[in-house]
């Protein structure tokens, strides 16, 4: 890092952009979920209001966005930072994609639990849902190893991190398109469109892994902390956002958080 680093303005508008949109998320995501998990409850513990607001303001998509929202502080806060700030804004922005796999587990695991409520009342075998919950596991090794690789300088761990990550998003890719074949018929509509929507946020995960790829291995020119602003924009900030939405969307069809309920339906 130069001495006198400065962020530049347009990285600066980055971030003000992100801040807003991330905020914005935060502010939709919440009340909406906290109305999901009050209606349908799908834990083993018992309802109650603290618990709600736990598991909603510290849902997937909002620890997303409020990693998002820690990260574009930072860079607002000090637009000449050192070594240790510029560190810490890059693992953050590393972090944020496993809320983003983590989230796609969680939403194609209710898609079993389509207008059902209450613990173990999933439309999928125990061997399904036990992968859906597996492929979490290498996807939080591989971000571990990749922020530990790129923080303390050991390429071979960036490396296994990195593999790691892509197979667990390949199996997890391929995973949602077996359970639209193989469960299209035992899965009602709004199943069905869960499925479908995570699928359509697959092409969207793509782009943002191959973002976070060549940050890290691509040169200067990609790099979160000297790189191209408008690749970070288009690849990073503008693919999160989508991704968010299609899952927002997946999940309102699988546990709609309006109109009458409709539970335990077949």
């Amino acid at each position: 890092m130069p001495p006198t680093y400065t962020i530049p303005l347009s990285k600066q508008h980055l971030a003000i952009t992100e801040l807003i949109l991330f905020s914005l998320i935060q502010l939709i995501q919440f009340p909406t979920r906290y109305t999901q998990e009050w209606r349908y409850w799908h834990h083993r513990k018992r309802k109650s209001s603290p618990r709600c607001f736990f598991y909603s303001w510290c849902g997937m998509i909002g620890l997303l966005a409020q990693l998002r929202i820690a990260s574009s502080a930072l860079i607002l806060s000090d637009s000449h930072p050192n070594q240790s700030k510029l560190i810490t804004e890059n693992v953050l922005q590393t972090i944020g994609l496993s809320p983003l796999l983590f989230e796609m587990s969680l939403v194609l695991l209710r898609s079993g639990q389509t207008n059902r409520f209450g613990p173990n009342t999933s439309r999928y075998p125990k061997p399904t849902r036990l992968a859906l919950h597996f492929f979490r596991f290498p996807v939080f090794i591989g971000i571990v190893l990749s922020i530990v690789g790129a923080t303390v300088g050991i390429r071979a761990c960036s490396i296994v991190g990195s593999v790691m990550l892509v197979l667990a998003f390949v199996f997890a890719s391929c995973l949602a398109a077996w359970l639209a074949v193989c469960y299209w018929g035992v899965l009602p509509r709004g199943g069905r469109r869960c499925v479908v929507l995570v699928l359509c946020a697959v092409p969207f995960y793509a782009v943002r892994i191959a973002y976070a790829l060549v940050a890290q291995y691509g040169g200067v020119r990609f790099s979160p902390e000297f790189g191209d602003v408008g690749a970070r924009a288009a690849m990073g900030v503008l693919m999160e956002v989508i991704i968010v939405g299609l899952l927002f969307a997946a999940r309102a069809a699988a546990e709609p958080f309006w109109g009458k309920m409709n539970v335990n339906a077949q």
